[in-house]
């Protein structure tokens, strides 16, 4: 056996150990019920004890005292909590590290678990009742740690992040000396010395920085689900799900890349992880609508466009929907009820502008042997995606624990794949999907430590509060003008940016300056996430772009553009529901059709102020919008489009928009008299009907 190998395998049981103690933590609360059932169920008269006498026998019985020390020495220590994730990670992902020489590999992956080892000892101290204090040994362990954590972003993120981290550090440091005409960069003064005991202080021996709510948020809520889609698609849930796509959409014209975005869609409702939908649907899917007629570098932009929407598609949504309940104190289910009009208007968008770009370019459906029917057993398979997404959504809304969700899901998923995937019943399999897991999980907690860094030097640096400020002298102008602010800052960033760090460092910006703005939290909070998500497919550093290029053989910027031009109506939707705020509230009634209550928070507006005819209007008038829009700029519908049908549609479509009927009615009026007008205005017909005829 070759230390290669050796070290692989240590590795890959290490990204299984994490997979489980990710399933444990998840399963903590699931067990707390079951232990009390037990309890309830072997006592007689359990019911008829008074409560004091009740919560003693949870303390006193054997199950009940066993469950309890387990929760209090590995459940609960927040160094564990936070601890045991970056131990694995790290080990793991340095274990894993591409190019890089085994003996180096062993030592950081070593001197990582080391590290980190003396915090969660450190932190321990703490929990025990220790006041927090920078000693000695931490002026030494926190560079070490940092290092660690930008040398290992640095090799699986890319080298922005890195920079954009290192700048914030060096400004630490210097921010009192730099001179008043830099404007809000000028901080208070402090020594060197001073600066390095406050960020010492911060971001080690407290759980802020690389320990802070990122990454507190990702333990405590996402990595389960990480588990729950790898362990799904392991299985060969994601075979089944692209043959889904292709049936559903491949009959259309431009079938393949219409396929692409189903799929992407579909899985978006279990990952909402922008570059992994790339890598993973994109190796099926590009080649396929490269095949069908369509260009390299579009192929490429449907595949980074779609999956993009995948990271706003409930009812996972990525990492950012639950950075956003922990922000602003709302529930997650409420997040996910108003992210629902919203997805579909970004898919509608790019279906629309696939389907005028196929008109144009003269691609037809995929040939039919490419999209055969589903077999008996393949329609019984769909119930893998059916079960797990039902007892996920279910225990989101009627019981909203996010954890417990996760891991319910989880169950029925893993219960699922074994009775109807036989290739799946395996032990080599099912730990294979486990290690899958463990991998993808410690990828995101090193780029998530990565981002509590950024996030931690902007607020203690008072950077954040500055930014604040400038951002309520902006509110005081109209509106628009400072949602175009928001919306630059977090294009901007997001270009280098995940969209979780992107969206905490445009959020912390806001904190304070929130009240001034004048819109509910949570729309403001989701205007900012869907220009973090829009900012990985936008020129000229679109990161689901440029993972999708190789894959056809295209040129990147190329395909940024086209990918831009594809999520068009991510750049549109949320001034949407800004001003028509029935596109996220009005929804909210569901859980009062369901026996619960009308959500009323802070961070909501009052939903009785919206109507159905409000959301009716907004979605016929958005739909016409986006039909006018997509044609216009590809210059296709029926017919090519002449310049001035061009220019008229734009002007149409955009008027559409604006929340004034005696604006908005005409322009209705006006887009469908050019859509019935088009028909007899003749034009170069598309290949399409050509070949048809």
């Amino acid at each position: 056996m070759t230390p290669v190998r050796f070290e692989q395998r240590v590795a890959d049981l290490l990204a299984f150990l994490f997979a489980m103690v990710i399933l444990v933590y998840a399963a903590s609360g699931p067990l707390s019920e079951f232990v009390r059932w037990v309890i309830e169920a072997t006592t007689p008269g359990f019911d008829e004890l008074s409560r004091r006498q009740q919560r003693l026998l949870m303390r006193e019985h054997w199950l009940g005292g066993s469950f309890r020390s387990f929760e209090r020495t590995f459940l609960l220590p927040t160094g564990l909590i936070l601890g045991l994730p970056i131990l694995f990670s790290f080990a793991v992902s340095f274990l894993n590290l591409p190019g890089t020489r085994p003996w180096l590999r062993w030592t950081l992956a070593a001197l990582s678990t080391v590290v980190f080892c003396i915090w969660v000892a450190n932190l321990f101290a703490v929990d025990g009742g220790a006041l927090p204090s920078a000693q000695p040994l931490d002026f030494v362990l926190f560079p070490i740690a940092t290092a660690l954590v930008l040398y290992l972003t640095w090799r699986g993120f890319g080298g922005f992040i890195v920079g954009f981290c290192l700048f914030w550090i060096i400004y630490f440091f210097v921010r009192g000396w730099l001179p008043d005409w830099t404007g809000i960069l000028a901080g208070s003064e402090a020594t060197l010395a001073q600066s390095m005991r406050s960020m010492v202080l911060n971001f080690w021996s407290q759980t802020g920085g690389m320990f802070g709510q990122p990454l507190q948020v990702v333990s405590g809520n996402v990595l389960i689900f990480i588990v729950f889609g790898a362990v799904l698609m392991a299985s060969g849930a994601g075979d089944l799900l692209m043959k889904i796509a292709n049936r559903l959409t491949g009959g259309l014209t431009g079938g393949a890349a219409h396929a692409a975005v189903a799929s992407s869609a579909l899985f978006g409702t279990l990952s909402g992880a922008a570059i992994s939908n790339v890598v993973s649907t994109g190796v099926m899917t590009i080649p396929v609508i490269k095949r069908s007629g369509f260009r390299p570098a579009f192929a490429a932009a449907v595949e980074a466009a779609a999956s993009t929407g995948g990271q706003v598609m409930p009812p996972v949504m990525g990492v950012v929907a639950f950075f956003v309940a922990g922000q602003i104190g709302l529930e997650y289910r409420y997040i996910v009820i108003a992210a629902i009009i919203p997805a579909i208007f970004f898919y509608l968008g790019t279906f629309l502008t696939v389907y005028f770009e196929a008109r144009r370019q003269g691609v037809g459906p995929l040939p039919a042997e490419e999209r055969p029917a589903l077999t008996g057993i393949e329609r019984v398979q769909c119930l893998v995606f059916v079960l797990p997404l039902g007892v996920l959504s279910y225990f989101l809304f009627a019981q909203p624990s996010v954890p417990k969700a996760g891991f319910y899901g989880f169950i029925v998923a893993l219960v699922s794949a074994l009775v109807l995937f036989r290739g799946f019943r395996s032990p080599e399999k099912l730990y294979k999907a486990f290690v899958s897991a463990g991998r993808m999980s410690a990828s995101i907690i090193v780029i998530v430590t990565a981002i509590g860094l950024i996030v931690g030097l902007i607020q203690v640096s008072g950077f954040s509060g500055r930014l604040s400020l400038l951002l309520a002298q902006l509110a005081g102008g109209p509106l628009f003008a400072t949602l175009v602010v928001v919306a630059l800052g977090a294009i901007v960033l997001g270009m280098g940016l995940p969209p979780g760090a992107t969206y905490f460092i445009i959020v912390i910006a806001l904190s304070s300056g929130i009240d001034a703005v004048g819109i509910a939290p949570l729309t403001l909070h989701l205007f900012v996430v869907f220009f973090a998500v829009i900012s990985t497919v936008t020129p000229p550093v679109a990161l689901a772009a440029f993972a999708a290029a190789p894959i056809a053989g295209a040129d990147p910027v190329r395909t940024g553009f086209q990918a831009a031009r594809l999520a068009l109506a991510g750049f549109i939707i949320p001034f949407v529901f800004v001003y028509h705020p029935a596109v996220l509230y009005k929804l909210q009634v569901l859980f009062g059709w369901f026996g619960g209550e009308v959500p009323t928070s802070k961070a909501m507006i009052d939903i009785a102020t919206v109507s159905w005819f409000d959301l009716g209007w907004i979605v016929v008038a958005f739909t016409l919008s986006m039909w006018l829009l997509t044609s216009a700029l590809t210059g296709f519908e029926k017919n090519r489009l002449n310049m001035i049908e061009r220019v008229l549609r734009v002007a149409a479509g955009g008027a559409l928009l604006i929340p004034d009927l005696a604006i908005a009615g005409p322009a209705l009026a006006a887009g469908i008299g050019l859509v019935v007008g088009h028909r007899f205005l003749g034009g170069d017909p598309s290949p399409v009907d050509a070949r048809s005829a």
